[in-house]
């Protein structure tokens, strides 16, 4: 761990993140709501959307981008499909109520897909597919977003990097596949930016589409899709599903999450799966476990170790949990100046 690194107990930011969220205006049970998904982004090392986005969100409320107390609405939608309308709420509070209507919805029908308007960045992904999971079902969910990722063969940001996670269950612990669909997450540079470091080469262009290991010029830029021409397919086809299909604003008319300008207008779905509609409880277990077992018995390369997708993050979680959560000084630093901008009580700042 940096010398410029502390760690703190997760139950200690968590109550950190909430106090910020209602001194701004929030309710308390979406404060907590929020505060619980990005801290749970920290415990699992996604630390570019745990408490880092934090300031973001409070900035953005407090100046009226974000509506602290949405009137969450169900607006559309047949069967096991729905449509909910965010009321421009943080991502989080809308995020956990589609997940949660999804996994009714799944109950009833087998499946259940909800696509949410009006929403805002919801942080971690895994987070809202791994609530399914908890149910007993398969979860998946995607992110519209602000343009970051230029199209194949363009020079300027149009697409975000949607988040895409797919979370099922697996025994004991669940696999949990959750990525940007770029080379790297754009929160990555981001944390890069604020911390002083370069970052690797080929992970972005700057503005006139050079390569660039300067965060700074990156941001100014556009972050390159994953695997080419595929990735940026990938992404137009998640835009259909996250922007243009949930009645959401889409590529390239997403607001920002960094200014304290209007509503950004993000569409995201989120989708539960009941596999008893298709297959016993049993049978569902054994045909993963069949799965895990095959993947054991496959070669590896020397000094290679075949993991399972999500396995390196829960044993993150399970370190932090009993070790606590390291967070870089330059990130106190700057959740101190946004205690003092907020007039957040003494006793519940976290004094580095």
């Amino acid at each position: 761990m940096s010398a410029g690194t502390l760690r703190l107990p997760a139950p200690r930011l968590e109550d950190f993140a909430a106090a910020v969220l209602e001194q701004v205006g929030c309710p308390s049970t979406h404060a907590r709501e929020t505060a619980a998904c990005l801290v749970s982004a920290n415990l699992e090392g996604v630390d570019t959307h745990g408490v880092a986005r934090l300031a973001v969100y409070a900035r953005r409320v407090k100046s009226g981008g974000i509506n602290p107390d949405p009137s969450l609405a169900l607006v559309a939608g047949r069967g096991g499909l729905a449509v909910l309308d965010g009321d421009n709420g943080l991502g989080p509070v809308v995020g956990q109520a589609a997940m949660r209507h999804a996994i009714a919805l799944a109950e009833d029908f087998g499946i259940g897909w909800v696509m949410a308007r009006n929403s805002n960045h919801y942080a971690h992904a895994g987070f809202y597919a791994a609530m399914a999971t908890q149910a007993g079902m398969v979860g998946l969910t995607a992110s519209s977003g602000e343009p970051v990722v230029a199209p194949w063969g363009g020079t300027k940001a149009f697409f975000t990097n949607n988040p895409l996670a797919i979370s099922a269950p697996n025994g004991a612990e669940p696999i949990i596949v959750d990525l940007a669909t770029s080379v790297a997450a754009r929160g990555q540079i981001l944390l890069a930016a604020r911390t002083g470091r370069e970052i690797p080469e080929g992970w972005a262009v700057d503005a006139q589409g050079e390569p660039t290991t300067d965060p700074k010029a990156a941001l100014s830029g556009s972050v390159l899709p994953m695997a080419g021409a595929k990735g940026y397919a990938l992404i137009l086809g998640l835009e259909i599903l996250t922007g243009i299909l949930a009645g959401s604003a889409f590529a390239p008319n997403v607001g920002s999450q960094h200014g304290s300008g209007g509503e950004a207008g993000i569409g995201q779905f989120f989708a539960a799966i009941d596999p008893t509609a298709i297959m016993g409880a049993g049978d569902f277990a054994s045909r993963m476990a069949q799965m895990n077992a095959n993947l054991a018995a496959a070669p590896a390369r020397e000094g290679e170790t075949i993991r399972l997708p999500g396995a390196r993050r829960m044993e993150t979680a399970r370190m932090r949990t009993e070790e606590g959560i390291p967070v870089p000084r330059e990130i106190l630093s700057e959740l101190e100046t946004l205690a003092d901008e907020i007039g957040l009580p003494e006793s519940i700042r976290l004094h580095a």
